[in-house]
């Protein structure tokens, strides 16, 4: 059975940002429409996702009539779709030919999408958003997907959210992230656990405190390795939520929001223990199985992300007859400067390797 292309969930400011890339044809069409509903699911009215097609590598009929589908149930909901590609690709033009005007508009830029999009009537009330969440968790058929719900309301509701995602401690005191929006933040929040430093580990530890503040981390002492990685991002603030105690003896969390410094208000942190509620009440119900299944995930992914990071580490050295500590220095500077993850820069290069233009070091 056909998985779909892959979407990825960004933040972009006053919209949803996800990135889709791969095949788009007629085997995995519905799939990936899926995926475009399940990423969307939690969204206020109104509001705007934009859907990078740029890394599309084949759009067919019916992965156009798949997106407009997905841009029509959305409307209904007051939610619009656009999308974002060259308007001279090639993808772009099957889209104009393939859809009636107006029906998903292509633009060159996020910030020409957000002009384009039609003015917002009013904001859906908190108390209504967080009624549609709980229905929502009701719903879900895994504590997984419930995970994902989570962190993707937490980017609407608490609006200085930049990246958020979910630690969890397993009975065996091992700490792994099951879901995150971005990838990026799975990174920050791996710096934390490779160094036993950090405010997810804070939060998440039994017996620590209900929530870890930082509004400044280029001046913080308390996790330096942390604060240079989250500097090193963009990112001067971090809140981390503890979940509350479930009845799993030894199974605790934290809900982290990373935002730019000095961002993370008084209203950010309630509606963060707001989230972090609805988090743990989905953990209430969550079976050791399923919750060992989330571990090996993460494990699965983490492992892979270091073998494509060691590969293109391999690349560079041979290429620029550098070493590997500067290797990882020029994938590292790719990666902020393209606002990608490190591992997807990485792959790309292994893909890639040999039509690339060789990668300048500073």
């Amino acid at each position: 059975m056909s998985t779909g292309a892959e979407v990825v969930a960004m933040d972009a400011e006053q919209a949803l940002l996800l990135r889709v890339s791969g095949t788009l044809g007629a085997e995995t069409a519905q799939a990936t429409m899926g995926k475009l509903l399940d990423a969307t699911v939690t969204l206020p009215s109104p509001h705007l996702v934009v859907l990078d097609l740029r890394n599309v590598d084949f759009l067919s009929a019916a992965g156009v009539r798949a997106l407009g589908e997905f841009a029509a149930r959305r409307a209904q909901d007051g939610v619009h779709a656009a999308v974002l590609l060259d308007p001279g690709a090639l993808n772009a033009t099957i889209l104009h030919r393939s859809l009636p005007a107006g029906a998903l508009p292509v633009h060159a830029s996020v910030e020409a999408a957000l002009a384009a999009a039609p003015a917002p009537t009013g904001e859906r009330h908190l108390g209504e958003q967080l009624a549609e969440l709980t229905r929502i968790l009701l719903d879900a058929t895994s504590v997984g997907q419930a995970m994902q719900h989570v962190v993707a309301a937490t980017t609407i509701v608490v609006p200085h959210a930049r990246l958020v995602s979910i630690t969890l401690r397993d009975p065996g005191g091992r700490y792994f992230t099951p879901v995150e929006i971005p990838d990026i933040a799975a990174d920050l929040d791996g710096v934390q656990y490779r160094t036993g430093s950090g405010p997810c580990l804070d939060a998440a530890h039994p017996g620590g405190p209900a929530y870890a503040l930082e509004q400044d981390l280029a001046r913080t002492s308390a996790w330096p390795q942390f604060a240079a990685v989250a500097t090193a991002h963009g990112l001067g603030a971090v809140l981390s939520t503890a979940l509350l105690p479930t009845r799993r003896a030894g199974l605790g969390g934290a809900l982290n929001i990373y935002a730019h410094r000095g961002g993370i208000t008084e209203t950010d942190r309630h509606r963060a223990l707001l989230m972090a509620t609805h988090a743990s009440l989905a953990l209430q119900e969550a079976r050791g199985a399923e919750i060992a299944d989330l571990e090996r995930t993460h494990l699965r992914r983490a492992i892979a992300s270091r073998d494509v990071i060691g590969q293109a580490k391999g690349i560079l050295m041979a290429r620029q007859g550098i070493d590997a500590d500067a290797a990882f220095h020029l994938l590292r500077r790719a990666s902020q400067d393209l606002n990608v993850k490190l591992a997807d820069i990485a792959a790309t290069l292994v893909r890639k390797h040999t039509t690339l233009a060789p990668v300048e070091s500073e």
